[in-house]
């Protein structure tokens, strides 16, 4: 049955994305929001080789609004190799091996509503932790991150876009285990050949419900990310920091398989703040006893459905 569930969620992935990214990236779709795409794709300088180009193509429709925001993918094996992550179990014991996935799509309007080019978008990611080699099959975690954003493209040298965000997320628990925060992000883009830059910083919002005031000691106050195009290769490298010693490293490389709509996606993560639960929390709750966050090392190899 877990293997069944398994393979429609990957099938159904499949099938939805199939239509839209052919629509996406071959078809004309004449519209304002197409138009709007467009022309934060122009700002991007010109790369001879053919494959790399299109490469680019593939993930900056990601970044810069059609469809997917986010990378969406599967990923079956899923492996810890050193650390832990069993206090955000908190009841039951985990296996080192798991399945990841993340789904993360976005909606655009009002595009060039001032005149700027801009582009107003709102997107949902999910990151799942599913310890589906476990006997119950249960998920270990979950992240839920709704966002309200602007774009606006930048016709300099360098420079090509920036990205003004509000977002929520959490691990959709209750207290003691809640683990939630409110921040704003500032994004900019930058190009440089074919290589590409994306610089964010945030600030938490703090609200009535000020749970866990701390958690940006974990999660970073922001993320160098760096992609690197080579004809049908996408490497990406992130690295997060606190400058508290509970930074983070994510390395990420696709390549196509059958086709145009799926690729090969692997994956490594190394530090602090893999999920909003690896965040150990306060420690004045009823009952709870103080714990180190959680430290990860994991390797995962599977599907992705965007770039």
């Amino acid at each position: 049955m877990k293997l069944v569930l398994l393979l429609l969620f990957l099938l159904l992935s499949l099938q939805a994305e199939t239509k839209g990214f052919k629509k996406e990236v071959y078809g004309a779709v004449n519209s304002d929001i197409e138009q709007n795409n467009d022309e934060l794709f122009s700002t991007l300088s010109w790369i001879e080789d053919t494959q790399t180009k299109k490469t680019i193509f593939q993930h900056s429709h990601s970044v810069f609004n059609i469809k997917s925001h986010h990378e969406n993918y599967l990923l079956p094996l899923s492996a810890r190799i050193n650390g832990n992550y069993d206090d955000s179990t908190k009841i039951r014991d985990t296996y080192n091996m798991e399945v990841e996935f993340q789904v993360s799509v976005k909606y655009s309007f009002f595009p060039n509503l001032l005149g700027l080019g801009e582009l107003y978008s709102v997107a949902y990611t999910q990151h799942s932790f599913w310890q589906y080699y476990v006997g119950d099959a249960f998920f270990r975690t979950s992240d839920y991150n709704p966002e309200f954003f602007v774009t606006l493209p930048l016709k300099t040298e360098y420079a090509k876009a920036i990205r003004l965000a509000y977002a929520h997320k959490s691990n959709g628990l209750g207290v003691p285990h809640e683990r939630a925060w409110n921040y704003v992000t500032l994004s900019t883009y930058f190009q440089y050949r074919s290589i590409f830059a994306e610089l964010a910083l945030w600030t938490r919002v703090s609200d009535n419900y000020d749970y866990n005031p701390a958690l940006v000691d974990t999660m970073g106050r922001g993320h160098l990310k760096f992609l690197f195009p080579y004809k049908k290769h996408l490497l990406t490298t992130l690295f997060r920091d606190n400058f508290k010693d509970r930074g983070a490293i994510d390395i990420r490389y696709s390549y196509p398989l059958f086709g145009e709509s799926l690729f090969l996606y692997v994956k490594g993560f190394m530090g602090y703040g893999e999920s909003m639960s690896s965040y150990a929390g306060n420690s004045d709750y009823a009952g709870q006893t103080p714990q180190e966050d959680d430290y990860v090392e994991k390797i995962a190899i599977g599907f992705s459905l965007s770039r």
